[in-house]
Parts: C-alpha cells; structure tokens; sequence
C-alpha cells in the first residue's frame, strides 16, 4: 500500500534507492505499458517510492520519478496532498496517545519510513507505546523490519487490508497488541487504493469487527476531483495501481460505524493544513496552498 513534500526519508546507504543505477538492478520485462521505451532492467513504477518522492525523498527510481512527473502535471496538488497527508498522521497520533491515550497503535499501509513515524510520535508521548506496522508491498517491508522495527515494541510483517480477519490474526501483532483493550488503527491513504468491486465498505466492517470497543480509527483518504480522476487512470494505466478517488459523501460512509471524537469535526472533510513550502523540484504545485484540499481525514472511536 502505498503512503505518505517535505519530509526527508530516513534510509542507510543499502536500503537508499536514489544513488543506484537502475541498469544495475534486477531485470523485470523489457518494454512498457502503451509501448514506452523501458530500459530491460528498470523496474515497474511503483505507489510507494513515488508517495517518497512526493514527499522530498530519495526511496525512489527514474521510471517513479518519470510517472510522478506526469501525475503533477495532470494534478499539480498531488505533492501538497501527499504533505497533508503527512501533517495528518503527525496530528492524529500525537492525539491518539496524548487525548484518547492509546498506547497500541496498528499502522495498516505503512508505507516507506519517513522522517518521523508512528513509533517515534507516538512513544514522544509514552515510551512504552507498542507498535505494529504492516503493508502488503515486499520493498516496503524490508525497510520497515529494517529501520523501523528495530526494538522489542515495534514490528512490522506482511498484511492486507482487503483481508481484515487474516490481518488482525497474524502473530505479529498479536505479539504486541492485546487486542482485549483498545486499539489505534491508522488507515492513511489506505483505502483509496481498494477498488469499489473489493467492497471497501465490507472491508471496514470486518475491520471494526475485529477490534475492541474504545478502540480509534484515523482515516485520510483521496477526495474525487477531476484532476484525481486524470491521476487514477495514469496509475492504473502505468503502473497496474488502482488509485481511486471518492466523493467526500463516499468517504463518510466508510467511516460510518464511528463515533467522531470531539477533537476532530464531526466527519470528512478535516481542514489539513500544509507546513512547508513546496520543494523545488515541484514548481507547478506552488501557490496551491489556499485552495481546497482534496484530502478528507477523520478520526473516530468504536462505541463501548
């Protein structure tokens, strides 16, 4: 799944993308998607590396750069929505450990390590806060076991959302997580990228199901524009993703079955502000700052 302009990744030298020649990486299929000349060793695009270069890091390759050039030109607000994104995942979590007090968190689509994550926001408030973060792309796992889950209150396997039962019952989490007591599930630009025929409803209400009154559910997800219209057909077309936008009155349904807390509106949209300027390599996204972001976000609590 893929995630979250501004904030540098955190990467060693081995796991960082940005210096490596693509013609010294593992071969996948020469020739791509609507005939485009592809080098035979470069790799597919892939979500999660362009969701790193959006946000200013250095987790990515050429054929990510090349298609994440394409998607800003078709919607320049991409960047800062990726920005937002991220300025949510630091609010809400510091909320969630701060007001709601939670103390496990489950990170479903984690995405690439970024600057600060949910283990270092979280335990900022309380250093015995238990982590799980998962993700059903094997590039991004590797980095998470790699410099996220690097102590006995962090781990990070392989999960997907589409499969909530499986998910909630893979021993990893179950290591950390009691899930007799509540429980803080963060679905950041997560399910935007279940398709309608996955039946993203379905899918939150095996969700819910599995998890304990009290426990908090943050959600940011796309909002349907014409310009993320454009964007969804160049992922799907270019590289196999299902990005797909929903109107904000779709959204809200997703989230039915939680109570709003009282720190957040009462549903989609939550005003996301953007707190740094507009990295240079992203020019066209200047001056967008003011204008509506197509980004709904809400927090909410499974009734007792």
């Amino acid at each position: 799944m893929a995630r979250r302009l501004g904030d540098a990744v955190t990467s060693g030298p081995v796991l960082s993308m940005d210096a490596r020649d693509p013609a010294a990486l593992p071969g996948r299929r020469a020739g791509g998607r609507r005939g485009r000349p592809v080098p035979e060793t470069a790799p597919e695009p892939n979500a999660a590396r362009m969701y790193d270069y959006y946000l200013g890091g250095k987790d990515n390759y050429a054929v990510d750069r090349e298609l994440a050039g394409r998607v800003v030109d078709a919607a320049p607000v991409v960047p800062l929505v990726a920005r937002a994104n991220r300025a949510f995942l630091r609010r809400s979590v510091r909320f969630l450990a701060e007001s709601a007090g939670m103390r496990q968190f489950l990170d479903i689509g984690c995405g690439l390590p970024a600057l600060e994550n949910v283990n270092g926001l979280a335990r900022a408030v309380d250093p015995s806060c238990r982590v799980a973060y998962a993700d059903n792309d094997p590039m991004v796992l590797s980095h998470a076991r790699a410099l996220l889950a690097v102590d006995d209150l962090t781990d990070a396997f392989g999960g997907d959302l589409r499969d909530p039962e499986a998910l909630l019952g893979h021993p990893a989490p179950r290591r950390l997580i009691d899930f007799d007591e509540p429980v803080a599930v963060l679905l950041l630009s997560v399910l935007h990228f279940v398709t309608d025929a996955e039946d993203p409803r379905a899918i939150m209400d095996g969700l819910l199901a599995g998890l304990p009154p009290g426990s908090h559910v943050a959600i940011s997800h796309a909002a349907r524009t014409p310009e993320l219209d454009a964007v969804a057909a160049l992922y799907r077309d270019e590289a196999d993703v299902p990005f797909t936008p929903r109107t904000r009155e779709a959204i809200a349904e997703l989230c039915r079955g939680l109570e709003p807390v009282e720190a957040f509106p009462a549903g989609p949209p939550l005003p996301v502000s953007v707190p740094a300027p507009v990295p240079d390599r992203f020019p066209r996204s200047a001056g967008l700052e003011s204008d509506p972001m197509p980004l709904a976000c809400f927090v909410g609590r499974k009734p007792r």
